[in-house]
C-alpha cells in the first residue's frame, strides 16, 4: 500500500513537472511578443516629445478656489465667461478656432508668484485680459499675462464666444508629465472628428523666473496633438460654461463623450471596435512587462535614458486618461 502511494505521489510531482515545462514554454511568445510591444510603444504610438525644460507647471495639486459667490455647480466653472466684454471685444478681432488659438498662443506666461505675489491665484478672463497688461508687476506688460488657467479659461471663453458649442469644448485641470518635468496644469480641449484634440496655450512666450528674463517662441501649432498624445498622467476636472465632470468627486453634468475614453494611433486617428480592445490588452501587457523592463535597464543606463523611458511608459497609464 505505501509503494503504491508513492507511485501515485511521484507520477503527480511528474506531472506537475509536465505542466511547469508547458507553461514556461508557453510563457516565452508572450515574453518576446510583450517586450517587441513595448519598444513598438516607446517607438511608434508614444510621440517623440521634444524636450521641454522650459515648460511652466504648477506645483499646487489640484487646486482648490473658494468663490462664495459661485453661480455654478463646479466653481471652476465661473472662470469661463463667454459674454464677457472684454472676450466680445477679443473674438471682434478674430475668425474661427485656429485663429482663437493663435491669439492665445501670443499670451505671456507669468507665474502667480511673480505677477500676484501669491503662489495660487485665479483671475477672471475680464481681467486677465483688461487688468494684467498695466499691472506694474506684470514683466510682459503691455501684454497679457498671467498662469495656465487664465489662459485656459480665457481661450475656452474666446472659443465659446466663437460660436463653438459647449459640448465641443472645455478645460481640463489635471497632473502632467512634459520630458519628466511634472506638476498641476490645466490645459483646453476641443471636439473634433469624435475625438478629442488638445490645445496647449502656454506653448508660446513665458516670463523665466530663475533668469528674469521674457522667452520669445512661436508655441505649437492648432493640430500639434492631432498626431501625438498629451502627457496626462492624471485628470481632475473638465469644464466650460454650461458642463463639468469632477473625477475628484464622481460628479457629473455633462454630455456623454466628455468620459468617452479615446485611443489615438500614430496618424492620430482613432481607434475603434476590436483594434481598440487589441490595442488596449496590448497596453496593459506593455506596461506591466515594461516595469520589470525599467528595473533591469536602470542597472546599466544614464539616468536621463532611465527617466524618459519611465516617462514614455507612464504616459500610457490608464486608458480613461488616453484621450
Amino acid at each position: 500500500m505505501e509503494d503504491r502511494k508513492e507511485g501515485i505521489m511521484e507520477d503527480t510531482s511528474h506531472g506537475m513537472s509536465l505542466e511547469m515545462v508547458i507553461l514556461v514554454i508557453c510563457m516565452i511568445p508572450t515574453i518576446v511578443l510583450g517586450t517587441f510591444l513595448a519598444f513598438y510603444m516607446i517607438l511608434e504610438i508614444t510621440p517623440d516629445y521634444p524636450p521641454r525644460p522650459d515648460m511652466q507647471l504648477e506645483r499646487l495639486l489640484q487646486p482648490t478656489i473658494w468663490n462664495p459667490n459661485a453661480t455654478h455647480e463646479l466653481p471652476y466653472q465661473d472662470y469661463v465667461t463667454p459674454f464677457d466684454s472684454a472676450v466680445r471685444h477679443l473674438s471682434d478681432g478674430v475668425n474661427g478656432k485656429v485663429a482663437a488659438y493663435r491669439a492665445a498662443v501670443g499670451w505671456v506666461w507669468v507665474s502667480d508668484a511673480t505677477l500676484n505675489g501669491v503662489d495660487e491665484k485665479w483671475l477672471m478672463p475680464h481681467i486677465f485680459l483688461v487688468g494684467t497688461p498695466s499691472y506694474d508687476t506684470n514683466p510682459a506688460k503691455p501684454r497679457e499675462a498671467s498662469d495656465c488657467e487664465e489662459q485656459a479659461n480665457t481661450l475656452v471663453s474666446l472659443l465659446r464666444a466663437e460660436g463653438v458649442e459647449a459640448g465641443d469644448v472645455r478645460v481640463v485641470l489635471g497632473l502632467v508629465n512634459f520630458g519628466g518635468d511634472e506638476g498641476g496644469h490645466a490645459w483646453v480641449e476641443v471636439y473634433e472628428d469624435d475625438r478629442w484634440l488638445a490645445l496647449e496655450a502656454t506653448s508660446g512666450p513665458y516670463y523665466d523666473d530663475d533668469s528674469q528674463r521674457l522667452v520669445e517662441r512661436r508655441g505649437m501649432s492648432y493640430n500639434y496633438y492631432e498626431t501625438r498624445s498629451y502627457p496626462s498622467v492624471d485628470i481632475w476636472f473638465c469644464y466650460n460654461d454650461v458642463y463639468y465632470i469632477d473625477f475628484v468627486h464622481s460628479k457629473e453634468k455633462a454630455p456623454d463623450h466628455w468620459s468617452t475614453s479615446q485611443v489615438v494611433g500614430n496618424d492620430g486617428s482613432a481607434v475603434k471596435g476590436v483594434d481598440a480592445i487589441c490595442f488596449s490588452l496590448a497596453l496593459l501587457i506593455t506596461i506591466y512587462l515594461s516595469e520589470a523592463q525599467i528595473s533591469i535597464i536602470g542597472e546599466f543606463a544614464p539616468r536621463r535614458t532611465r527617466d524618459r523611458l519611465k516617462t514614455l511608459i507612464y504616459q500610457q497609464k490608464p486608458l480613461a486618461y488616453i484621450h
